[in-house]
């Protein structure tokens, strides 16, 4: 009973348009009042400070001030024009250079959103120019930003890391894989429709040409290695490793490529307080939803009740994946990993699941959500950037959700997909 007042209060406060972290900290408060009544309320304002109070938090606002750097200081074009140059001439062109930008572009950002706005805006007038349906061209854009919190660095996956207390290091690792396969089955499909609707391709450029545009993204391509290079030599922490990100950002876009003027320095830094604010409140909330569930015993309920179904582990993890993306559908991923993670983590560990292997499977589950109606965000903002309706991406996206999917059973069918890399940095 528990755990319908929780999650159901918040999800039908979030449905009324209530803010997430309001519907987080009043479904918890509630829940709090009702089964807890002798706690004194100092209690919510207490861990809602203790979530925040993470020094691995800060390498949220580095990586989303690098990937605004990078944004602004001409990456994106240098980016995709790599990325034509590599796969433009594959039938399909364009859609497929659209996904291979999304991968080159993860290593950077490590936000959908923010893949969406600076691939999409460059890309999607392109597309349609070339002859591509816009609907189509938005529909890509929208459901390839997925690999963006996959593909390190993350902000979900360092999100997932602090509520897990995981390795961010080896989550990074973790979401490599993934994300690639995620990218090859948007491209198979890219392909297949491409054949059907007839949609152009652009001539071999040739090698020349291919050296040429990776020499001109060289400055951004090294960005990921930058990163993950100095976190798993030990060098760096993963806050140091966002810091000298943002550093190198700065001097690639201000002194390499010279498009980066001190005016887009200021809006850089407020768009990247203003995404980071927005995690460490929801961390925050989190950190009494957490509480609660512990306090409760919410998670060994949830067991219960999983297992009074199956005690078999993967068709456990089937349930609640199938759990994640009906919360997917409704909810932000943030607000998602604050559901998921501490009811169903204790579960998975119980029954021996690695929980990288779960957290990479959250993680993608919950993106998957950022595409799909009626919450998923990315949809209007693709159509925005198209100039198209809504329902008009949404039946474009269908093949592609599709491809999404089978990405996700393929994670979870074949763990090794997902933990080999880790296994292999840890030594296990």
């Amino acid at each position: 009973m528990e755990i319908l007042i929780l999650i159901g209060v918040m999800l039908g406060l979030a449905l009324l348009g209530v803010h997430l972290v309001f519907a987080i900290l009043l479904a918890s408060t509630a829940t709090l009042l009702v089964y807890r009544p002798g706690i004194p309320l100092e209690v919510v304002t207490q861990l809602f400070l203790a979530g925040i109070d993470n020094f691995l938090l800060l390498a949220v606002g580095f990586f989303f001030l690098a990937g605004e750097l990078m944004n602004r200081g001409g990456v994106t074009r240098r980016i995709i024009d790599f990325s034509s140059a590599c796969v433009g001439h594959v039938r399909g062109g364009l859609g497929h250079v659209n996904v291979v930008s999304s991968i080159f572009f993860s290593g950077i950002s490590g936000s959908a959103v923010a893949d969406t706005a600076a691939v999409g805006s460059v890309l999607i007038p392109a597309m349609e120019k070339a002859g591509f349906s816009r609907g189509f061209a938005a529909a890509i854009t929208q459901t390839s930003s997925v690999i963006g919190p996959i593909i390190p660095p993350s902000i979900p996956m360092i999100v997932y890391a602090v509520l897990a207390q995981q390795s961010v290091g080896e989550m990074f690792l973790a979401g490599i894989v993934p994300g690639l396969v995620v990218g090859l089955c948007l491209m198979g499909v890219v392909y297949v429709i491409a054949l059907q609707r007839g949609y152009p391709a652009k001539a071999w450029p040739g090698f020349a040409v291919i050296l040429r545009a990776a020499l001109g993204a060289a400055a951004a391509l090294l960005t990921p290695i930058i990163i993950l290079g100095g976190i798993l030599s030990g060098i760096m922490t993963a806050t140091e490793a966002g810091a000298v990100a943002s550093a190198y950002a700065f001097l690639v876009g201000k002194f390499w490529f010279r498009e980066l003027s001190w005016r887009d320095c200021g809006f850089a830094l407020v768009d990247a307080a203003k995404g980071t604010s927005t995690v460490l409140v929801i961390v925050g909330a989190s950190s009494l939803f957490a509480w609660i569930v512990a306090d409760l015993q919410i998670s060994a309920k949830a067991s219960e009740m999983i297992f009074d179904i199956t005690r078999n582990p993967f068709w456990v993890l089937v349930l609640v994946m199938v759990f994640t993306l009906v919360i997917g559908l409704f909810m932000d991923p943030l607000a998602g990993l604050v559901i998921i993670v501490p009811v169903f983590l204790p579960t998975m560990q119980e029954i021996g699941v690695d929980p990288i292997h779960f957290g990479v499977l959250v993680v993608l589950n919950l993106m998957i959500g950022l595409t799909t109606p009626p919450v998923g965000y990315l949809i209007y903002l693709s159509a925005y950037i198209a100039n198209e309706r809504p329902e008009v991406v949404i039946r474009e996206s269908l093949p592609f959700l599709l491809a999404l999917v089978g990405a996700l059973l393929i994670c979870l069918v074949f763990p090794a997909v997902v933990t080999t890399l880790p296994a292999f940095y840890s030594g296990g």
